[in-house]
């Protein structure tokens, strides 16, 4: 609660509203825990997790922005070739939060087709390009990098791309970002690329 306060106190002297912090972990070897999205920080910080999650999958989950430890929606699906076919009805919502992690993905299964191009359309860039071409898709050998992970987040809404993502090949992806309020501090939320711890 003390690390709370202070970083409360420390965004209202910045003028800044205070914070979320919104972490997100995609594994990338099995037995290593599942795909989740920890938001808060200290005791009172609340862990989501893929319901029915499994390896080789990929999470989908849409969040509430005005209370974003709420799941509106999710998806675990194996495809990785076609979003699903529901997911655009969210995602063209301004109130809501998307992420997209992977758990345990094989290098063979990173998106392709009408897939990538979604996956673009909503932010994605270097992250999922360093990707694509370690995979057997491209003249990398088959076997040389076996297991990747992958995270894309950002604002749903319609013309909205703004969007953070991590990739890896050799370690869990790990993204640290914060969730803001709006300046009076209510919600709704929206990702901010800062951290909310202070020193």
């Amino acid at each position: 609660m003390a690390g709370e306060a202070h970083t409360e106190q420390a965004a209202q002297m910045t003028g800044m509203p205070p914070m979320l912090a919104y972490t997100i972990r995609a594994p990338i070897q099995s037995g290593a825990g599942t795909a989740l999205i920890r938001i808060g920080q200290g005791p009172s910080a609340q862990v989501l997790s893929p319901t029915g999650a499994k390896d080789l999958s990929y999470w989908i989950v849409i969040l509430d922005a005005n209370k974003p430890t709420t799941k509106v929606h999710e998806w675990v699906t194996q495809t990785n070739t076609a979003p699903p076919s529901d997911l655009d009805n969210y995602m063209s919502n301004p109130g809501y939060l998307f992420a997209v992690v992977t758990q345990v993905l094989g290098s063979g299964q990173v998106p392709q087709g009408p897939f990538y191009d979604y996956l673009v359309k909503h932010g994605a860039g270097r992250e999922l390009q360093k990707l694509e071409q370690i995979s057997p898709y491209t003249d990398v050998p088959y076997g040389l990098f076996g297991r990747v992970s992958y995270i894309l987040t950002g604002q749903c809404g319609s013309g909205s791309n703004i969007a953070y993502e991590r990739s890896s090949y050799t370690e869990p992806a790990v993204l640290l970002m914060s969730l803001m309020p709006q300046a009076n501090g209510q919600p709704p939320y929206s990702i901010c690329d800062s951290y909310t711890f202070v020193h």
